[in-house]
């Protein structure tokens, strides 16, 4: 049979303004009013035996320690989705959008230290878990159809003579005998138009996601998967209309709503053509596996040289204190999980941090003749996941710094363990 039970639930997750989002320079500012409102989306979906439960959050990313190592809060998040729908805990995938607008939940500076926030974090989870149950609750029969498409001149590699690119867009579309529909939308850039501002805002996420559901005929709801964009920054044309790559971050909304509006566009024409040729409908199954993986720490700085980081620091270099932050988190290794969720012939591979481009068109290569589809910042976060090639450049985001948790041996870690995940799956 080729028809799955699915729903979608979403539940408004705009934060109070006393919680800091990321800023560039400085860090941990206070947002000054609300641009767009943010949510949590749950996709629901069951072959009959088995089911999963995908969540999308407009979040820069949800660090498991972020209120400290004796805390998990991906296991406590999936903990609550369970209670809430009956979806164990295996079967759950957490995602977050990377966007910049929202709160700083990665962890590059201590969010515990900051009055309310243990009592934010457990109305977030409750939160989460209430869009998971409001899918369950939303279930109908539906048949999934998956395009491919592309997006062109909305990204580049932010690393200079870096070749490295995935301009694809992969759309999962569910749809009923009467017409409903679900989108899935991925495609790898980061949500860091409107970074340095004090607006709460989804980015272009936010416009994708509105959109879609508002334009195309009967759509119940669009969730959005970010890729592996760890080395893709959106393009931003400065007022006379050309590129200029010098321009990381940016103010001015009707950039955003220029970018997401392309990749609207494109869903738009990936649909039609689907309509058009109606290929065959994906076969109804649903399967969820892991491997829990301990990466090696990234190299710290020598004796030293971390004297005269901790100098720096104390003499007010705000960068130099996120390095000694670092430091102190130590060379121990890191915990992190790759997750695969199988839909029909769909491969969801979560990521735990920001993957490089690189690692997402591989990852797509092993999973063939299924359709792999990357999903960065998956069930927690370990900040950059480069290519060795990436490391021996000095690129961008690997530096010693909190985004910078584990070393080059996690590139190839992951590929490993997502063969070992494929192996098992085809016995």
């Amino acid at each position: 049979m080729n028809t799955f039970t699915v729903g979608v639930g979403q539940v408004d997750i705009t934060p109070p303004f006393t919680m800091p989002y990321l800023g560039f320079s400085p860090r941990h500012q206070y947002f000054r009013d609300v641009h767009d409102r943010l949510y949590a989306r749950s996709l629901y979906v069951s072959d009959g035996e088995n089911q999963a439960i995908v969540i999308s959050t407009d979040t820069i990313g949800l660090s498991n320690s972020l209120m400290g190592s004796d805390h998990n809060l991906t296991a406590e998040i999936r903990a609550a989705v369970e209670h809430a729908t009956g979806v164990p805990v295996s079967g759950v995938m957490l995602t977050s959008s990377h966007a910049h607008s929202s709160v700083e939940t990665l962890g590059i500076r201590p969010l515990a230290d900051e009055p309310g926030a243990a009592s934010w974090l457990d109305a977030l989870k409750n939160q989460i878990a209430s869009s998971a149950k409001l899918a369950r609750q939303d279930a109908f029969e539906a048949e999934l159809r998956v395009g491919r498409g592309k997006v062109e001149n909305v990204s580049y590699n932010r690393i200079k003579k870096e070749d490295f690119i995935d301009q694809e867009l992969i759309v999962l579309i569910f749809e009923s005998e009467a017409g409903e529909k679900l989108f899935v939308v991925q495609f790898p850039c980061h949500p860091a138009i409107v970074q340095a501002q004090d607006l709460v805002s989804a980015d272009f996420v936010g416009v994708v996601q509105t959109q879609v559901a508002q334009t195309i005929d009967k759509t119940k709801a669009c969730l959005f998967l970010q890729g592996a964009c760890g080395d893709i920054n959106p393009i931003i044309h400065d007022t006379a209309g050309e590129f200029d790559p010098s321009l990381i971050v940016d103010t001015d909304f009707q950039h955003v709503s220029a970018i997401g509006m392309e990749i609207v566009k494109e869903v738009a024409r990936v649909f039609a053509q689907v309509q058009s040729d109606k290929p065959a409908a994906h076969p109804a199954i649903v399967r969820t596996d892991s491997r829990m993986l301990s990466f090696p720490s990234r190299p710290l700085p020598d004796e030293a040289e971390t004297l005269q980081i901790k100098q720096k620091a104390e003499d007010g270099d705000a960068w130099a204190e996120e390095a000694v932050w670092r430091i102190r988190e130590g060379d121990s290794p890191f915990e992190g999980e790759v997750q695969r969720v199988r839909i029909g012939d769909t491969v969801l591979v979560g990521i735990p941090g920001e993957p490089f481009s690189q690692l997402g068109m591989e990852i797509k290569k092993r999973c063939e003749p299924l359709v792999g589809i990357p999903v960065g910042y998956a069930n927690g976060y370990l900040g950059y996941i480069a290519p060795p090639g990436a490391w021996q450049k000095g690129a961008y985001g690997l530096h010693c710094a909190p985004v910078s948790k584990v070393g080059p041996e996690s590139y190839q870690m992951i590929l490993d363990a997502l063969e070992m995940l494929q192996g098992s799956d085809r016995k």
